[in-house]
C-alpha cells in the first residue's frame, strides 16, 4: 500500500512560479471562480436593490407573496434544470454546464434591465429574468463543484475546494459596494440598472474563457480516453514529467476506481439505490442542504433590509453601507475557515459553529422585540441587531467551506453527477420554500419569525453530533420496504477522492496494489512519451 502524501511530485521540488503546469491549472480554476464571483454578485444583488425607491416603483412595490416569488423563482427554475445538467455532465462533459450558465446570465440580466421601461410590466419582466438566471445558477453550481474536485492537484484539492464558496462572498462584497454607490446616491432607475447590467461583461468573459478549460481526467478515463487523461495529469499535476511518481499513482488509482465502478454499473440509479454506502453519501449531501437552508441564514441574506427595518434602520445609504462592510467581514471569516480546515475535521467545525448560530438568533429576536415594544426609538436595539447580524453571518460563513465541498467529495466518480442532482434538487426545493415563506412570515409576524428557526438549529446540531438517519430501500420479490440505519458523518480530511470512496465501503483508505500502467506501457514496453504528448487534452 502507498500513502500519496509521501510520494514525490514536481510541486515538491519547484517554487510556485516555476511550476508552469500548476500555473496553467490555476488559470483554469480561476475561470470557475470568476463564475462563482458572478454567482455571489447576483445572489446578493436583489436584497440590496430592495432599498432602492426607483426599483420598488419600477416593479410596482412588491411585498409579501410577490416579493417572495421574485426571490424564489430562481430556485424553482433551477429545480427543473437539474436532471438535464446531470445527463450533460455525464455524457457530453463537464464544461457544458458552465457554458450554459454564461448564456443564461447574459440573457437574464438583459431582460431584467428592461423592467420598468414605459409600457412594460416591470415585475413580470424582472421575474422572467430571474427565472432564466436561476436555470444557469443551478447548472453552474452542480458542474463547478465537480470540476473543482476533479481537476485540482491532490496536494491542494481540499483547500481549493473549501475556498470555492469564498468567491461567492467576494461577489457579494462587490455587489454590496456597487449597491452602496448606486442605490445610496442615485435616485433614477439607473440606481438599480447599473448594478444589474454589470453582470453582462462577467457572463461574456465566462462564455469565452470556458473554451480553454480542459476536460477532467476522470471523465476522460470513463470515456476510454486514457492517453488524454494521462497527458492531463502529466502536464498539470506533474509539470510535464511523464515519469512523475505522483502522476503515475493518480492515474493508477483513478483507473482502478473507475474500472471497478463501471464493472458494477455504479452509475445506474438501480445500483445507487441498492447500495447502502451510496444512500449514505446521498443522505449526507441532503444533510448539508438542511444545515445550509434551514438555519435562518436566508432571512439575513435575502431580506436584510427588512431585518434592519424592524429595528428602525430604514435609510437606504445606511443599510447598503452596513451590508458592504458585512460582506467584507464574512469573506475574511470564510478565508480563515479554509485555513482552519487544514487542521480541524469537518464535523468538529460544524459542532462548534451551530451553537453560535442559535445564540445569535435568540439575540436577534430579543433585540428586535425590545425595539418593537419600546415606547420610543431604541437605538441600542438597532446597534445590537447590527452586531448580531455580523456575528451570525461571520460564523455561518465559516461553516460554508464544509457545507459546499462535502457533498461533492463524498460521492464516487460514477455517481458524482447524480449525487449533486440530489443535492441540487433538495437545495432548490428548500431554497424556494424559505425565500418565499420568509417574505410572507416576516410581513405577517415580524421578529417573532426568528423563533421558527431556533429548534431547527438545535435539531441540526443533534444530527451532526449523534447520528444521521439514512433511508435504505430494499427489494424483496415485488415489494419494497423501508428500513433505517444510523450512519456517521465520515471524515474526509487528508484523503484523495478515490480514498474517500473506499472509506464509505468500510475499507482501508489506501491504494491496494493494482496492475495498471500508464498509456504506452500497458504492453510491457517503455512509456511512449511522444504518444502522451501528441494526444494532448481536449
Amino acid at each position: 500500500m502507498s500513502d500519496w502524501r509521501t510520494i514525490s511530485n514536481a510541486s515538491d521540488r519547484l517554487k510556485w512560479y516555476q511550476n508552469k503546469g500548476q500555473l496553467k491549472l490555476n488559470f483554469f480554476l480561476s475561470i470557475i471562480f470568476v463564475g462563482m464571483v458572478l454567482n455571489g454578485y447576483d445572489g446578493s444583488l436583489v436584497s440590496g436593490l430592495q432599498a432602492s425607491d426607483a426599483w420598488q416603483a419600477d416593479l410596482g412595490y412588491p411585498d409579501g407573496v410577490r416579493l417572495g416569488l421574485l426571490n424564489a423563482i430562481g430556485s424553482i427554475s433551477g429545480l427543473f434544470v437539474g436532471p438535464i445538467i446531470t445527463y450533460i455532465d455525464e455524457n457530453l462533459g463537464r464544461r457544458w454546464g458552465i457554458r450554459f450558465y454564461g448564456y443564461t446570465m447574459l440573457i437574464g440580466s438583459v431582460i431584467g434591465c428592461i423592467a420598468g421601461v414605459s409600457g412594460a410590466n416591470g415585475y413580470g419582466l424582472f421575474v422572467a429574468g430571474r427565472a432564466i438566471i436561476g436555470l444557469g445558477l443551478a447548472s453552474f453550481l452542480m458542474t463547478s463543484l465537480i470540476v473543482v474536485q476533479e481537476i485540482t492537484h491532490p496536494r491542494s484539492r481540499e483547500a481549493i475546494a473549501a475556498s470555492w464558496d469564498s468567491y461567492w462572498i467576494l461577489g457579494s462584497v462587490i455587489a454590496a459596494w456597487v449597491n452602496f454607490g448606486c442605490v445610496g446616491f442615485i435616485t433614477s432607475s439607473w440606481s438599480w440598472r447599473i448594478p444589474y447590467i454589470i453582470q453582462v461583461p462577467f457572463a461574456l468573459y465566462i462564455l469565452i474563457a470556458v473554451q480553454f478549460v480542459p476536460e477532467t481526467p476522470r471523465f476522460l478515463l470513463a470515456r476510454g480516453r486514457d492517453a488524454e487523461a494521462y497527458a492531463f495529469l502529466v502536464e498539470y499535476h506533474g509539470n510535464g514529467d511523464v515519469d512523475d511518481p505522483l502522476v503515475r499513482f493518480e492515474f493508477k488509482e483513478m483507473k482502478e476506481a473507475i474500472r471497478t465502478e463501471q464493472a458494477a454499473k455504479a452509475e445506474k440509479w438501480s445500483t445507487i439505490l441498492k447500495k447502502r454506502s451510496n444512500l449514505h453519501r446521498l443522505g449526507l449531501a441532503a444533510l448539508m442542504v438542511f444545515l445550509t437552508n434551514l438555519s435562518g441564514s436566508s432571512i439575513i441574506y435575502f431580506y436584510y433590509t427588512t431585518v434592519f427595518d424592524l429595528v428602525g434602520i430604514t435609510d437606504a445609504t445606511t443599510q447598503t453601507g452596513i451590508q458592504a462592510g458585512l460582506s467584507m467581514f464574512t469573506w475574511f471569516c470564510q478565508i480563515a475557515a479554509v485555513y482552519v480546515g487544514k487542521y480541524v475535521g469537518r464535523r468538529k467545525i460544524l459542532l462548534f459553529i451551530w451553537p453560535t448560530l442559535l445564540l445569535s438568533l435568540v439575540g436577534l429576536c430579543v433585540s428586535s422585540g425590545v425595539f418593537a415594544n419600546a415606547s420610543e426609538n431604541n437605538n441600542r436595539a438597532g446597534v445590537a441587531t447590527v452586531a448580531l447580524v455580523w456575528i451570525y453571518l461571520g460564523f455561518f460563513n465559516a461553516s460554508n467551506p464544509v457545507l459546499y465541498s462535502y457533498p461533492a467529495e463524498v460521492q464516487t466518480f460514477s455517481m458524482r453527477s447524480k449525487g449533486l442532482l440530489v443535492w441540487n434538487t433538495v437545495s432548490q426545493l428548500m431554497s424556494a420554500y424559505v425565500t418565499w415563506v420568509d417574505a410572507i412570515a416576516l410581513d405577517a409576524i415580524g421578529y417573532k419569525y426568528y423563533i421558527v428557526y431556533m429548534p431547527l438549529v438545535v435539531i441540526q446540531w443533534v444530527l451532526v453530533y449523534f447520528c444521521k438517519s439514512s433511508l435504505s430501500i430494499n427489494q424483496n420479490m415485488w415489494n419494497y420496504y423501508l428500513t433505517y440505519r444510523f450512519i456517521d458523518m465520515v471524515e474526509t480530511k487528508g484523503y484523495t477522492l478515490e480514498e474517500i470512496a473506499t472509506v464509505f465501503d468500510g475499507k482501508n483508505p489506501s491504494l491496494t496494489s493494482v496492475d495498471i500502467l500508464p498509456p504506452g506501457e500497458q504492453q510491457g514496453g517503455e512509456a511512449d512519451d511522444s504518444k502522451s504528448r501528441e494526444d494532448g487534452v481536449e
